[in-house]
């Protein structure tokens, strides 16, 4: 295993996408409250509409409660996917972002610009990173609860050296 593994990360539209919807659905499991609040509207509209017929506007209420329950999420996730695609517009993608080293002392980080430099511009030791994801496609190496570094190149060699400095627990494999 090399004691140091240098990866330059250009992002493209493409993986920012996967890298947003991934963190969003898998990571922060945001799916979870709009589910739970169709699942708690639907059951409202299912008892209105057991009492069509023998109370007035029930029929009305279980159309609203209906609409709402599904409109709602539909119109959180069309948002949420909307404003991903103009934050990608406005990113200007694909650009590099910026060169990642792995070696026994932990990860460093130089911002694109900054690659010249000879002090990182983030270090980050081993035992402060939160959870490293491993897709067919990227590796997701979570510094922080809400914050990622994606590796889309040389990704069997990263995911062997995480898998030398990270516990089992702190790794989740989704290939």
């Amino acid at each position: 295993m090399p004691q140091v593994l240098s990866i330059s990360v250009e992002m493209d539209a493409g993986s920012f996408h996967k890298f947003a919807a991934f963190d969003l659905l898998r990571h922060k499991k945001a799916w979870y409250r709009p589910l739970l609040f169709t699942a708690i509207l639907l059951v409202f509209a299912g008892i209105c509409l057991s009492q069509v017929g023998q109370r007035e506007g029930a029929a009305l209420l279980t159309v609203v409660l209906a609409v709402v329950a599904l409109g709602l999420p539909a119109v959180w996730f069309w948002t949420f996917f909307h404003n991903l695609k103009n934050q990608i517009r406005k990113l200007g993608l694909p650009r590099p972002f910026y060169r990642l080293e792995l070696s026994n002392a932990g990860l460093d980080v130089w911002m694109a610009g900054e690659q010249d430099k000879s002090e990182p511009s983030r270090h980050y030791d081993w035992r402060s990173i939160h959870l490293a994801y491993r897709t067919p496609d990227a590796i997701y190496l979570y510094v922080q609860q809400n914050q990622a570094y994606l590796l889309n190149t040389e990704l069997d060699a990263a995911w062997t050296f995480l898998q030398a400095q990270l516990s089992q627990e702190r790794l989740r494999d989704f290939r």
